[in-house]
């Protein structure tokens, strides 16, 4: 036999013992028992500022449009339905921000207000939220109007659909 161990001689656990103890010093002694350096740190990652950053998606800017007509819809997909009504309509997109919130308070689902072109379609601008507005992308707002031009649909299959009763009456003018 080729082992450590293998002596041919039998030894009382003490004397094996007292063997592997010698062991153990002669490698402490010799290095064999140190580990290894640790590697050098890895290079620090430069800092990234500000100009490096990703652009955000670019956003609707309601206010850019002097005099345009505003609307706000209880929901994306109250807007979303083809030809489905505002709740209010008007000029001043302040006052409208501000009276969307008698809509229907304490609902979840995020308040939206459009404007209308000169081909008299409703483009999204925002959204409305708690009598201010959110930003709302420019691939949001293309997506919601492709999808109540009928061009496409509306994700979102976990929603019940609307009933007609679901939809205003009629349209508050501001």
């Amino acid at each position: 036999m080729t082992g450590f161990w293998d002596s041919g001689v039998t030894k009382t656990a003490a004397e094996r013992r007292q063997q592997r103890m010698a062991e153990a010093r002669r490698r402490v002694e010799s290095g064999e028992n140190t580990s290894p350096p640790p590697p050098p740190p890895a290079p620090a990652a430069p800092a990234r500022t500000r100009a490096s950053r990703t652009p955000k998606a670019a956003t609707v800017d309601p206010t850019s449009f002097a005099g345009a007509q505003f609307a706000v819809w209880r929901s994306v997909q109250h807007f979303c339905t083809t030809d489905s009504v505002p709740d209010a309509r008007g000029t001043d997109f302040d006052l409208l921000l501000a009276w969307s919130d008698s809509i229907q308070p304490f609902r979840l689902r995020q308040r939206i207000v459009a404007r209308l072109d000169p081909q008299g379609a409703w483009l999204p601008v925002c959204y409305a939220k708690d009598g201010a507005r959110e930003p709302i992308t420019q691939a949001q707002a293309d997506r919601y109007r492709e999808v109540r031009l009928g061009e496409s649909t509306l994700s979102g299959g976990a929603q019940k659909p609307l009933k007609e009763s679901d939809h205003p009456d009629a349209t508050t003018s501001l």
